[in-house]
C-alpha cells in the first residue's frame, strides 16, 4: 500500500483522502475512558484523531520505558483504527501542549545540555534512544502496513531555522524516521500567521531563516484567520493545505478564568472558510481532558478543558454542536472536496459587498459555493452564472455551502450506479447525502423559504423549527431541517437520526443507543426508504445522591516540626530538584542561621525559578514568587519584582531552622528549565536603588559572552552597547544582580561575572522567552564601589534599568547546613487526628498580615499536612468532582492515583475531576494541603455532563408516526 499526496489532498493507493481531525491526547485520560472519548469525536463528524506523544510521560526515569496501561500508545492507535478513523502522530520530541517541560524529560536538566531542541550531542543521544523505542510502535501501525497512521510530525511549532545546528536537528529526526521504516508523509507544523494575509515560517518572515524541505509538508497553526493559507500555498504549491492546530480554545493559567475564545459561531464559520480555501482542519483541542498528577506545564491549570468543544469529563458544549454541521458536510462530501479546485472566476457567480464567496469545482461533477460573512448580517444575495438570484439566509453561523450543478449519482459522482441526479442549485446549506437511502439532507434557519432545483425542476420547502421535512425529486429524497436539528443530526453507519443530545454505540440488536433530555424529547429517524419517522420520549433523568466525605483525618508534616523528622540528606549547597534526581513533585530543603538576637529581617532567594513556601522555626513566613508565572513569555508591570520577592522572617536568638517547601508548578514548556533553590539564600537583604546609570561605548564580546547571548538577532560576535554604574558594596556584604528578559552580560571592573545559569544559553531559539538571570558578584568587591557594566544584545538602556534589580545582604546572613528530602505523596496517618469537614477556621478567610507578623487562624500556626477521607462508590454514571471548599493549595490523590494540582488562586478552578475508572467500592481520598487547612465545605459534586437518559432507538418501531 502506498501513501502520498499532491497539491490537493493525501492519496492512499490512488484514493484521495480529506481529513477533518481533532486533537485528543490519550495521556490526559484514564485508559478506561479512551473509547468513549474517541466515539464522541467520531459522532461529531471527525474522521481523524491527532495526538502528541509526550516523551517524559513514557520515560519518567532515564532508560525505563513505560508503554502499558494508561501509557499504552499502541493500544490507543489500534483503538482509533478499530473505530474506523485515521491517526496523525506527533512524537516531538518536543510537543509543547502546555505539558510539563513540553514533553522533554526533566532529568535532562541535570545533564550538560547546552541547547535543547538542536543538534546538541547530549540532547540528541537521549532523543535517539527514545525514538529507537518509540518510532517502531508507530511504524508498525502506518496505513501503508494496514494500520490507521497516515502522517507523522517532525518536532513541533519549531521556531528555529536560521542556524545550521537547528537544520541538522530537523534533518536528523527525519533520518531516524526513515531508518525505522516511516514511509508516510512527514509534517512540520512550523507555520503561523504573520499578518491577516501572510504567514511566517520558523517564526520568521525572512526566507533565509526558514527551513523548507521538500520531504516535509509545512502546516498552518491558527484560529479563525483563514486568508494566510493562500500565502502558504504559494510557498508550497505541491502539498495539501492542513491546519494541524485549528485553535478552538485558549490555555488556562492559574489565576485566569476559562474564556470563550474563539466563540462557537466564529469557530464554525472558520471551518467552512478553511474548507473553501482547500484546507483540511484539525481542531486543537477537540477534547482537552485533565492534567493529572504533575503533568501540566508551568502555571497551567489542572483541567485542560479550556473552552474546547468537549469539556472535561465528556461535557458536550455549545461549540461541539455548533461545529457538527460543518464536520458532517466535510465527511459526507470528502470524496468531492479531496479533488476539488478553487475557481478563480467563482464559476461566474457573484455576491454582494461584504460577503465572502468561494466556489470550488468538486472534481466529481459540479461545484460547491461557500458563502460567509464576518459581520452580523442575516442574509446574502448570490447570483448564479445564468443570472438566477438566490437569497441565502444565515442562521447563528454566518456561513453556508451551496450545491452548484452537483452530481450526486451517476458516473460523474463516482457512484457507478443509479440514474444521474444533479442538484442544480439551492439556497440551503449542504449537510449530508446517503447513497443507501438515496437521500440528500440540507438545512437553514427556521422560517427560511428553501429553494432547491434537481435535474432542472425547482421546488420550495419551508424550513420549520425542530421538524424534519421531506420531498422527492429525480428518484431521491430531500430532507430539510433547521439549524438546531442539523446540529443534532447523527449518522451512524446507514442509520440517520435527528434530535437526540447524543448518539452512542450501534448495538448488536440493530438499535442505536441515544441520549435524550427534557430539551430533546422528540426524535426523528429515517427508515429504510428514507422516510422520516418521529418518536416522542419521556425522558426520566436518573437521580442519585452523592455520598458524604467522612472520617476526615489530618496528619501534619513532620518536616516543619522542630525535630524535622527522618530522611534528610546533607547538601553542600542548594541545587535544583533535577540535580537531586527529583523530576516531579515537591521537594523539601532545610538550612540554618545563627542570630545573636531576636529580630525581624527580610530574606532573599537569589536564584529560585519556582514557587517556594518558607517556614522559620515552624512558622509560616510566606511564599517566594507566589504571583509568578514561569512560563516566561508573559510581560509584567514590574517583572524583576514579580520574579524575586523578598520575604519577612522572624528570628529567635541562637540557631534558627529554615524549611523550604519547593513547589512543582510544572516545568517551562518552551524549553525545559530546572526548578528549585539554586543559589544562596540571604537574610538581612535590601534592594539597592541605582540612581545614576550611564550609557557606555560598545566593547568586543568574549567567546563565553557570545555563546551565552547567541540568538536569532545576535549571530555574529560584534561589540554590544552597554550601560554602567558604580555599585557601592558595604564591607562584609554580598551583592546580586537580577535581570528579567533582557539578553545581558555583566562585567565588574572589566572582569566577566558568569551568570548562575551558565553555560546554559536561554536565548538561542526563543526570542520571546522572558527569562530571569542572576549574577552573584565576587565577595572580593565587598567594601568597594566597583563599576558594573551590563552589555545587552537587545533592548535599550531604559529596558535594562526597568528589568533589573540589585540586592545586597551581609555575608553573615547566608544560610548554611543545607539538607534536602524527597516529598512523599502520602502522609503517615498512624498518629493522625480526626477533623470535622465542617470545622470552621475561626478567622474565616486567609489574611496576609504585615511584615514580621505571623500568618495564622486563631493563633494556630499553618503548617503543611495531609488530609484523608473515605467514601463509597457514587451511584449512577455522572462524572464526579471534588469541590475543594476553603482548601487553598496542594495535591489530590484518589486511591493512590494522582488526580492533580489543587489551587484556589484566582478562582481558576475549585472543582477537580475524580475519574470513575479509578474508583472502587470503598474509596480513599488523600489531599496534601500546603497550609494544613481544615476541609471546610469540601465535598463531592456531580459534573455538568450526563444530565440525560439513555434509550434505545429502534428503527422498525410499529405505530410510529410518519413525519
Amino acid at each position: 500500500m502506498n501513501m502520498g499526496y499532491d497539491g490537493k489532498s493525501f492519496i492512499r493507493d490512488g484514493e484521495r483522502i480529506w481529513i477533518v481531525g481533532g486533537e485528543i491526547h490519550y495521556f490526559r485520560y484514564p485508559r478506561g475512558e479512551w473509547r468513549d472519548v474517541l466515539l464522541r469525536a467520531k459522532r461529531a463528524g471527525l474522521n481523524t484523531i491527532c495526538t502528541y506523544v509526550p516523551w517524559n510521560f513514557h520515560e519518567v526515569t532515564e532508560g525505563v520505558y513505560e508503554l502499558e496501561g494508561d501509557k499504552d500508545l499502541a493500544g490507543y492507535i489500534d483503538l482509533i483504527g478499530e473505530l474506523g478513523m485515521y491517526a496523525m502522530l506527533r512524537p516531538g520530541p518536543y510537543i509543547c501542549s502546555e505539558w510539563d517541560g513540553g514533553g522533554i524529560p526533566a532529568w535532562l536538566c541535570a545533564k550538560p545540555v547546552l541547547r535543547f531542541r538542536e543538534d546538541d550531542p547530549v540532547y540528541m543521544a537521549a532523543v535517539e534512544h527514545w525514538f529507537d523505542r518509540l518510532i517502531p510502535v508507530i511504524s508498525e501501525r502506518q496505513v501503508t502496513k494496514g494500520g490507521p497512521v497516515i502522517t507523522i510530525q517532525n518536532e513541533n511549532e519549531y521556531p528555529g531555522g536560521w542556524d545550521e545546528s537547528m537544520r541538522r536537528y530537523l534533518r536528523n529526526i527525519n533520518a531516524i524516521y526513515e531508518r525505522h521504516g516511516i514511509d508516510i508523509p512527514v509534517l512540520g507544523c512550523n507555520v503561523h500567521g504573520a499578518t491577516p494575509t501572510t504567514v511566517k515560517i520558523n517564526d520568521s518572515t525572512d526566507e533565509a531563516d526558514q527551513f523548507l524541505n521538500g520531504s516535509m509538508i509545512l502546516t498552518y497553526n491558527h484560529h479563525v484567520e483563514v486568508e494566510p493559507v493562500y500565502d502558504l500555498k504559494r510557498k508550497q504549491p505541491n502539498a495539501p493545505l492542513i491546519t494541524t492546530e485549528f485553535w478552538c480554545g485558549a490555555p488556562i493559567y492559574w489565576g485566569n478564568k476559562v474564556s470563550d475564545w474563539p466563540n462557537r459561531l466564529e469557530l464554525a464559520r472558520a471551518v467552512y472558510e478553511y474548507t473553501s480555501a482547500g484546507t483540511q482542519v484539525c481542531y486543537y483541542m477537540f477534547e482537552g481532558g485533565t492534567n493529572f498528577g504533575f503533568w501540566g506545564g508551568n502555571n497551567i491549570a489542572t483541567s485542560y478543558a479550556s473552552g474546547y468543544p468537549v469539556g472535561e469529563a465528556g461535557k458536550l458544549t455549545d461549540k461541539y454542536y455548533a461545529v457538527r454541521p460543518a464536520n458532517l458536510f466535510i465527511g459526507q462530501f470528502s470524496r468531492y472536496l479531496a479533488g476539488s479546485e478553487e475557481l478563480e472566476d467563482r464559476g461566474g457567480m457573484q455576491c454582494g459587498e461584504g460577503v465572502r464567496l468561494v466556489v470550488r469545482d468538486s472534481g466529481a461533477g459540479g461545484a460547491f459555493a461557500f458563502v460567509s460573512a464576518a459581520d452580523a448580517r442575516k442574509e446574502a444575495a448570490v447570483t448564479l452564472r445564468d443570472g438566477k438570484q438566490l437569497t441565502v439566509r444565515f442562521g447563528e453561523v454566518s456561513a453556508a455551502v451551496l450545491p452548484v450543478e452537483l452530481e450526486l449519482m451517476g458516473s460523474g459522482a463516482g457512484s457507478g450506479s443509479g440514474s444521474a441526479v444533479t442538484v442544480d442549485y439551492s439556497n440551503l446549506c449542504l449537510l449530508a447525502f446517503s447513497e443507501a437511502k438515496k437521500t440528500l439532507i440540507l438545512f437553514g434557519p427556521a422560517g427560511t423559504e428553501g429553494v432547491i432545483s434537481i435535474n432542472g425542476q425547482e421546488q420550495q420547502l419551508l424550513v420549520q423549527r425542530r421538524k424534519v421535512q421531506r420531498a422527492t425529486a429525480a428518484g431521491i429524497g430531500i430532507i430539510v431541517v433547521d439549524e438546531e436539528m442539523a446540529r443534532r443530526c447523527w449518522i451512524v453507519g446507514d442509520a440517520i437520526a435527528f434530535g437526540p443530545d447524543y448518539a452512542g454505540e450501534l448495538l448488536t440488536d440493530g438499535s442505536l443507543d441515544i441520549r435524550v433530555s427534557d430539551r430533546t424529547p422528540e426524535v426523528f429517524y429515517l427508515d429504510a426508504a428514507g422516510q422520516p419517522v418521529s418518536f416522542a420520549f419521556k425522558p426520566v433523568i436518573p437521580q442519585a445522591e452523592l455520598p458524604e466525605l467522612r472520617d476526615w483525618r489530618i496528619a501534619p508534616c513532620a518536616e516543619v516540626q522542630p525535630s524535622g523528622g527522618d530522611g534528610w540528606a546533607p547538601l553542600e549547597q542548594p541545587c535544583s530538584h533535577e540535580a537531586l534526581g527529583v523530576v516531579q513533585g515537591y521537594l523539601w530543603y532545610s538550612a540554618e542561621l545563627e542570630s545573636v538576637e531576636e529580630r525581624v529581617e527580610t530574606m532573599f532567594l537569589s536564584h529560585a525559578p519556582t514557587r517556594v513556601t518558607v517556614f522559620v522555626n515552624g512558622q509560616l513566613c510566606g511564599t517566594h514568587a507566589e504571583r509568578r508565572s514561569v512560563r516566561m513569555r508573559d510581560e509584567y508591570g514590574h517583572p524583576a519584582d514579580w520574579a524575586f520577592e523578598e520575604l519577612t522572617v522572624r528570628l529567635k536568638k541562637g540557631r534558627n531552622r529554615f524549611v523550604f517547601l519547593s513547589d512543582d508548578l510544572g516545568h517551562n514548556y518552551d524549553v525545559p528549565i530546572a526548578v528549585g533553590i539554586q543559589g544562596p539564600v540571604m537574610v538581612g537583604s535590601r534592594r539597592l536603588q541605582i540612581e545614576q546609570m550611564r550609557e557606555a561605548d560598545p566593547l568586543p564580546m568574549s567567546e563565553q559572552a557570545f555563546n551565552f547571548l547567541y540568538n536569532r538577532h545576535y549571530r555574529e560576535k560584534l561589540p554590544l552597547p552597554a550601560v554602567e554604574f558604580e555599585l557601592p558594596i558595604k564591607p562584609g556584604d554580598q551583592a546580586f544582580i537580577l535581570m528579567h528578559g533582557v539578553k545581558a552580560w555583566v562585567t565588574v571592573n572589566g572582569e566577566e561575572v558568569l551568570p548562575m545559569s551558565y553555560p546554559d544559553s536561554p536565548w538561542t531559539m526563543f526570542s520571546q522567552i522572558k527569562r530571569w538571570i542572576t549574577w552573584q558578584l565576587p565577595a572580593s568587591y565587598a567594601g568597594t564601589a566597583p563599576t558594573v557594566r551590563i552589555h545587552y544584545a537587545e533592548g535599550t538602556p531604559e529596558s535594562v534599568k526597568e528589568n533589573m534589580s540589585v540586592y545586597a545582604a551581609p555575608q553573615s546572613g547566608q544560610l548554611t547546613n543545607w539538607q534536602w528530602k524527597r516529598w512523599e505523596g502520602s502522609g503517615d496517618f498512624t498518629a493522625s487526628q480526626l477533623v470535622g469537614s465542617q470545622q470552621k477556621e475561626e478567622e474565616g478567610l486567609l489574611v496576609l498580615l504585615p511584615a514580621g507578623s505571623r500568618l495564622a487562624r486563631k493563633g494556630r500556626l499553618l503548617r503543611p499536612a495531609y488530609l484523608s477521607a473515605r467514601f463509597p462508590l457514587p451511584a449512577g454514571e455522572r462524572p464526579v468532582y471534588l469541590q475543594i471548599g476553603e482548601l487553598q493549595k496542594g495535591q489530590i490523590f484518589l486511591n493512590g492515583h494522582n488526580v492533580g494540582r489543587m489551587w484556589a488562586y484566582g478562582g481558576t478552578q475549585d472543582q477537580y475531576y475524580l475519574p470513575r475508572s479509578w474508583m472502587k467500592a470503598h474509596n480513599e481520598l488523600v489531599i496534601f494541603e500546603e497550609l494544613g487547612l481544615n476541609p471546610q465545605n469540601t465535598s463531592l459534586v456531580f459534573g455538568e455532563s450526563g444530565q440525560w437518559c439513555s434509550v434505545k432507538l429502534q428503527f422498525d418501531l410499529e405505530g410510529a408516526q410518519k413525519g
